[in-house]
């Protein structure tokens, strides 16, 4: 049985749904609203990895009773696994290639795109919600670690210059793969991989929260590149399991930008 626990398309949670709309294969969707603390309630399936990993708030695939955390890992689980067409380049150094990828933004846009989505849109639900159920809710989160990215979006941690200083970190994952589409139409090989399917929903919402690092005139081949992406049935069928008018505005407290430098 293969199951995947996912909140709306967006950043992590939408990787696993691309790739699954790629292969294609049949699953059972599991939503859970994260924004509203729905992945603490006591039946979600949990082990010590995925409570520890590093993305925090999911997604989670569970097939045949086993749970397999971290998106990208995800990505090529679902690749070698699966029925349908593999993910991974066929050639080994563009594998090689899509893995190194996926290292990369993992530990950049990973640790940049939660924070500024979460400032722009999780800070201010949280601030309009009851604040006595808030703090219940956040006071209970284990391990602290996960708690804690909680507690900075609720807190006050994300100020502007904080904010302004993780921007600033855009500039070079960015000029990276700038760089890299100009050798061809994706990040690893000659066709559409698990290095693409990893770096759109990192891509794909920086134009809305970064508007100065991600436009057509300073970065027009990630433009390109996320409009060519968004055109694909597998992207336009993920983004249909959404539940509310706009997954792109959902965000949780991922990877703690300020331990990445």
């Amino acid at each position: 049985m293969l199951e995947l626990y996912t909140s709306e398309p967006n950043t992590f949670f939408l990787k696993p749904l691309i790739a699954l709309a790629e292969k294609p294969v049949a699953f059972s969707m599991r939503y859970f609203d994260a924004a509203n603390f729905e992945q603490f309630a006591g039946a979600f399936p949990s082990d010590l990895e995925s409570s520890l990993h590093l993305e925090r708030e999911g997604p989670l695939l569970v097939h045949d009773g086993t749970i397999i955390c971290n998106s990208f890992f995800m990505l090529e689980y679902i690749s070698e696994v699966l029925p349908g067409p593999s993910l991974v380049p066929a050639e080994p150094y563009d594998a090689y290639r899509a893995r190194a990828w996926g290292q990369y933004l993992g530990a950049h846009l990973g640790s940049i795109v939660p924070v500024l989505g979460a400032a722009k849109y999780l800070q201010p639900e949280l601030a309009a919600a009851d604040a006595a159920r808030v703090d219940q809710r956040i006071a209970a989160i284990e391990p602290i670690e996960r708690r804690v990215g909680w507690l900075a979006v609720r807190d006050g941690t994300y100020s502007p210059s904080y904010l302004d200083a993780v921007k600033e970190r855009l500039g070079a994952p960015l000029k990276r793969i700038e760089t890299a589409l100009n050798d061809g139409d994706w990040l690893a090989g000659p066709g559409f991989s698990i290095a693409d399917i990893d770096a759109y929903p990192m891509l794909c919402v920086l134009p809305d929260l970064a508007p100065a690092a991600v436009n057509p005139q300073t970065t027009p081949r990630i433009c390109d590149y996320i409009g060519r992406i968004a055109a694909r049935d597998s992207v336009r069928q993920a983004l249909s399991a959404a539940r509310t008018r706009h997954p792109e505005r959902q965000f949780v407290p991922g990877i703690e930008a300020s331990r990445w430098g």
